[in-house]
């Protein structure tokens, strides 16, 4: 996955840097009850490893859609039909989600 992600809005260009959502991410999940002590991008959220329920999860992808697109002016949806579907989750870990945040935005229609 790129590094980062250009597009325009508007006529405006915008750059999303995969270590801003990255940060976003971190910032949301150390704020959920019971997480870890250290979080970065291999913070393992959801599944086997994690440490997020179902509940938590939720929270964690609401609040970062909301982040998002307060950040980027943008109108993602990260719980989709899609984000469930997929053989791996894209909420297993900080990584994959800050990747699937990248791989939605790309997706915005351009203006």
């Amino acid at each position: 996955m790129a590094a980062r992600l250009l597009w325009c809005l508007f006529g405006d260009a915008i750059l999303m840097e995969r270590r801003e959502v990255v940060d976003i991410i971190c910032q949301i999940v150390r704020e959920v009850p019971g997480a870890p002590g250290t979080i970065d991008e291999n913070t393992r959220l959801f599944g086997s490893e994690g440490f997020l329920d179902s509940l938590k999860l939720v929270n964690v992808v609401l609040d970062t859609e909301q982040q998002i697109n307060d950040s980027y002016n943008l109108a993602i949806s990260l719980a989709d039909d899609r984000s469930v579907s997929q053989t791996r989750s894209p909420f297993r870990s900080v990584a994959s989600l800050a990747d699937y945040v990248l791989a939605v935005a790309a997706e915005q229609p351009q203006a």
